[in-house]
């Protein structure tokens, strides 16, 4: 299984739950291509957000039905002889298949050497765990990593869609006065508690946001989860509104609360906006596609936008068969390894009635990662899209899933992306076509500057859209 690597964007995603022992998805570096040049737009000023002000009576909170989180596995104990196969193979595999030959200048043959006797001697299957991770983050490698079976396990339920999680219902994004709402789940304390889309969470039990070091090491993310059925006080300001002091009851939040794929027009027009939040779900061609037939049923497109902002990346293979939903087969390049190279082909005879003619816009930012990055060069490539906003992430490294006897597994870059022209977009990114700079989370999808600059880039290239139809499987 190969997986698109990649760093985390700005937003705190997931910031306010409590994963049943889940790590975030990861993503992949993105490699360049060749674009037109930028063309900036200006950019409208935000709202301006209220002061905070003396705090408000608590909100009393409705009583909720508890659910029971999924349980984490418990560790099973593992023999000496077994922790010692699994070193030497995870230590094997980075020698001879890392991407890298110089292993980013560390030396890999001393490192089994310090680590080869603390194996021997760990005293439970933890502590074994532990060293695995302290082996491989040696590497300074932001997407090669080790799993543990307890992280697989919860890594799974979440690509699954199975996860659950403990806390209010909201994804968070760090803003410069507090934590910007960018999401809510529906029924959720949060929602009931009357937190709107971009309120702003200035306090969690007291202490400012602003004030990093008194949450620790987990942040105020970190202060907002805990078991269902607990009590947090946040002080949150709407726009133009006092500030008012809310106390939530934590309860479990389900797994499809923020569903990966979101569609809705953009009023009065019949452009369709579509949010790929992830490429790492298993069913995410399904949710796709439900979508779209959803956004086609009032009647046909004008156009459509689809939003991979903060799109981490994911799975290539749910990649390329979401690219299939809109481009007709054809090749977006190559994954290239030490020891050879594998075409990127899109699967042919895929693509959703109605789409085949439709122009689109792909939003880009530099928490487009991974995948995500490579689903935007692959529309470029096929001349299925225009790209609005800004340059990428840069992170399109591969990663290749290794499975050990004990259920821990490794996730090893060995491969690097390249554009069918043999270049790679690693460390350069995805450049748009048309430049726009702005912090869009602040708007409403109607108000945003970069779904604004891409209704006006869809009337430009729907005339030009029909007449290059005949190119766009060359390639």
């Amino acid at each position: 299984m190969i997986r698109c690597a990649g760093r985390l964007g700005a937003r705190v995603a997931l910031a306010l739950f409590l994963l049943s022992g889940c790590s975030l998805p990861l993503a992949v570096p993105p490699l360049a291509l060749p674009t037109t040049p930028a063309e900036p737009l200006p950019v409208p000023p935000p709202s301006p957000t209220a002061v905070p002000s003396p705090t408000a009576a608590p909100t009393p909170a409705p009583t909720p039905t508890f659910e029971q989180l999924l349980p984490t596995p418990t560790l099973a104990p593992i023999t000496a002889d077994a922790r010692q196969a699994i070193f030497e193979q995870a230590w094997n595999l980075v020698h001879r298949r890392y991407l890298y030959p110089d292993y980013h200048g560390v030396d890999w043959p001393a490192v089994r050497d310090e680590f080869a006797p603390q194996i021997g001697t760990a005293e439970n299957a933890d502590q074994f765990y532990q060293l695995m991770h302290a082996m491989i983050d040696r590497l300074g490698d932001d997407h090669t990593h080790f799993e543990s079976p307890q992280e697989v396990a919860e890594e799974e339920a979440r690509s699954a869609g199975e996860l659950t999680y403990g806390g209010i219902g909201v994804t968070i994004r760090d803003d410069t006065a507090g934590a910007l709402v960018t999401r809510l789940a529906a029924g959720s304390p949060a929602e009931r508690a009357g937190i709107q889309l971009r309120d702003l969470i200035i306090a969690i039990g007291g202490v400012p946001i602003s004030d990093t070091a008194a949450f620790g090491e987990q942040g105020p993310e970190g202060a907002v989860r805990g078991t269902p059925g607990t009590v947090v006080r946040l002080l949150v300001g709407s726009p133009g509104a006092t500030p008012r002091e809310l106390s939530l009851t934590r309860e479990v939040i389900p797994a499809d609360a923020f569903p990966p794929a979101e569609g809705r027009r953009i009023r009065g027009t019949r452009v369709g906006l579509l949010l790929i939040d992830t490429f790492d779900r298993e069913d995410l061609v399904t949710l796709v596609r439900d979508q779209l037939d959803d956004l086609l049923a009032p009647g046909p497109l004008t156009g459509l936008i689809i939003d991979v902002r903060d799109n981490g990346g994911g799975y290539i293979d749910v990649m390329l068969d979401i690219l299939a939903l809109f481009v007709d087969g054809g090749s977006i390049g190559s994954s290239s390894s030490r020891r050879g190279r594998e075409d990127l082909e899109i699967p042919g005879g895929q693509v959703v009635p109605g789409l085949a003619d439709l122009p689109i816009v792909v939003l880009t930012s530099d928490g487009t990662a991974s995948a995500a990055e490579m689903f935007a060069a692959g529309m470029r490539v096929r001349q299925r899209a225009t790209m609005v906003g800004t340059t990428t992430a840069g992170n399109t490294e591969n990663l290749v899933l290794h499975n050990f006897s004990d259920g821990s597994r490794l996730w090893l870059a060995e491969y690097a992306y390249r554009l069918p022209n043999g270049e790679l977009i690693e460390g350069v990114g995805v450049a748009p076509d048309r430049l726009v700079a702005a912090k869009w989370w602040r708007f409403d999808p109607a108000d945003d500057p970069q779904v604004q600059a891409a209704l006006a880039a869809l009337a430009v290239q729907a005339p030009a859209s029909r007449s290059a139809k005949g190119r766009r499987h060359g390639g």
